[in-house]
């Protein structure tokens, strides 16, 4: 089977690679479409618009709006699947327009939900976020207690990052990639449960906690975003979930990771493919013009997430000047009671130095008065 991934900028990276990489090996050729004109990195063949596209793939999978309604452009009677990688973002919802995908593959049922919402009525694939469990491979047994950390906190805001980082100074834990817990949601909570790592579910709305056998099932169904549970997520709550750090997180943490295998979710995408038939007629639609359209509200969409973290940053950086500045205030009157504390204890020792002077002058104007004036007779 030729399959073409189609992308607007070969994002997200590690699950084109993931995909790429175990459908070759069943035997498939596999190319992914970028939209955006950039260069192949080694794991991946990119094509383009203008660049190597294949003459008929047998089936798309698009991973975003807009490679979705340029490919159905350029393929009109190829059938195709659509990736929704999560709820956030509406370029990772499919395009609401029928007949441009006969399938949507959601990771988790959160998302699952937001398609179901749509305007446009869609047939879901549900699978879990796949890892390379070889790739991913468990790292040994876990310490008693944890000393490093691997963070990853892409795309929160300086508020959530200072509160992880809070508490790894006050537990005195280290930043490290090769550490014993992994701090993140989504794919990252995945990676560390294949890696055998102690997981703890954090993300810019909130924070859920250790990945355990028990509270798996609900973590996965909402995508290991971090909102599952509608509490907030304090340093004192940080700080007191990580005594409930266990060793025995690791190995459990594996065993749940071989439902996420890399392999079986290459197996079921040919099961989906094979299910999907050609359209019998084009998409009737200006395709390429609402590719174009997807494509300026994304940018603009990034930009104003972007401009909105920038104002987040300076409004903390704000806080943070005020806080030093009322600081410097009251360090400011204190300097000055005490430098009036000093002063007047000077004064009064220079006080007290006098009485002893004056009082000497004294004894010897009495004595004189006593015995007469000194003669000055020869």
């Amino acid at each position: 089977m030729e399959v073409l991934l189609g992308t607007q900028a070969l994002e997200p990276r590690s699950y084109l690679v993931a995909v790429t990489e175990h459908l070759e090996r069943l035997g498939h050729e596999v190319r992914v479409f970028s939209a955006d004109p950039l260069s192949s990195p080694d794991e991946l063949r990119v094509v383009g618009v203008e660049r190597d596209l294949p003459l008929a793939p047998d089936v798309i999978y698009s991973q975003d709006a807009e490679a979705a309604l340029l490919l159905a452009d350029l393929y009109p009677l190829t059938p195709q699947l659509f990736a929704a990688h999560g709820d956030r973002e509406d370029v990772w919802l499919p395009p609401q327009l029928a007949g441009v995908v006969a399938r949507v593959v959601v990771f988790d049922d959160r998302t699952g939900a937001r398609v179901r919402a749509a305007a446009l009525p869609q047939e879901l694939v549900r699978l879990r976020r796949p890892v390379d469990l070889e790739r991913h491979a468990s790292r040994g047994p876990l310490p008693d207690r944890p000393t490093r950390a691997r963070v990853r906190l892409d795309g929160l805001s300086d508020y959530r990052r200072g509160v992880v980082q809070r508490m790894l100074a006050d537990a005195r834990i280290e930043l490290d990639d090769d550490a014993e817990l992994v701090l993140g949601r989504g794919q990252a909570v995945v990676e560390a449960l294949a890696e055998g790592r102690a997981a703890y579910v954090y993300g810019d709305d909130g924070g859920d906690g250790w990945v355990t056998p028990e509270r798996y099932e609900a973590l996965e169904a909402d995508g290991f975003s971090g909102r599952l549970e509608p509490t907030a997520t304090t340093f004192e709550r940080l700080r007191a979930d990580l005594d409930d750090y266990d060793r025995a997180l690791g190995p459990a943490g594996r065993e749940l990771a071989q439902a996420h295998d890399a392999r079986a979710h290459a197996q079921q995408l040919v099961a989906a493919f094979d299910d999907v038939k050609p359209r019998r007629d084009p998409v009737d639609a200006p395709l390429r013009e609402l590719a174009r359209l997807v494509r300026l509200e994304s940018a603009s969409a990034r930009g104003a997430a972007t401009a909105a973290a920038r104002v987040e940053s300076a409004d903390a950086r704000t806080q943070e000047l005020q806080q030093q500045l009322a600081a410097a205030k009251a360090g400011s009157a204190e300097l000055e009671a005490r430098v009036g504390e000093l002063e007047r204890a000077l004064r009064e020792a220079e006080t007290q130095l006098e009485q002893p002077e004056a009082e000497r002058k004294r004894g010897v104007r009495s004595l004189l008065g006593r015995e007469g004036k000194p003669s000055t007779e020869g």
